[in-house]
C-alpha cells in the first residue's frame, strides 16, 4: 500500500466527522480524500459481515452519496483517495462527513458503521487562461541581460 504508514489510523465516528480549514487565503482549491477500510476484513469473519455507506460534503455541496469505501477499492485495507476541487470563501474550507442511516447497524460491534477517514490533502490550484492547471512558476533564461 503506497504510503502505508497514513493508512494505519483513522478517525471513526457512529455520526458524522466535521473538519474545516481555518485561515485559508479564498480561491479554489484541489482538495483530496483518503480513505481506507480499516475496521472491516476480507476474511470471510464476523468481522467481514458489515457496510459502511456515508455522504461527504465539502462546503455544503454533496460530493460522495453512499460512498462505501471497500466497494470503491475493490476490498477492505486498500487505499482510495476521491479528489475535488472546492472554493474557498470567508476564509474557511469545511468538510463533512455523514452516515445518512444505511448499511450496518450492529455487526460485529454496534455504534461504528459512521464515515471512516484517513486523511485530507488541501493543494491551492492556480488556473491559467487556456484553463489548465499548473503550479506557479517565474523566470527568464537568457545569455543577454540586455535582452531580458
Amino acid at each position: 500500500m503506497p504510503n502505508s504508514e497514513l493508512y494505519t489510523t483513522a478517525r471513526l465516528s457512529p455520526l458524522s466527522l466535521t473538519y474545516y480549514g481555518l485561515c485559508m487565503m479564498n480561491g479554489s482549491y484541489t482538495v483530496s480524500l483518503h480513505f481506507a477500510e480499516t475496521v472491516f476484513t476480507d476474511d470471510n469473519t464476523f468481522s467481514s459481515l458489515g457496510t459502511r455507506l456515508f455522504n461527504v460534503f465539502i462546503q455544503g455541496k454533496m460530493v460522495l452519496e453512499d460512498f462505501n469505501i471497500e466497494k470503491e477499492a475493490r476490498g477492505p485495507g486498500k487505499p482510495v483517495i476521491k479528489t475535488f476541487t472546492a472554493f474557498v470563501k470567508d476564509h474557511t474550507l469545511a468538510i463533512h462527513l455523514y452516515w445518512a442511516g444505511k448499511g450496518t447497524t450492529g455487526i460485529p460491534n454496534r455504534g461504528i458503521y459512521g464515515p471512516l477517514f484517513i486523511g485530507v490533502t488541501v493543494e491551492e490550484a492556480i488556473e491559467r487562461a487556456n484553463c489548465s492547471r499548473y503550479g506557479l512558476a517565474a523566470g527568464i533564461v537568457t545569455k543577454d541581460l540586455n535582452t531580458a
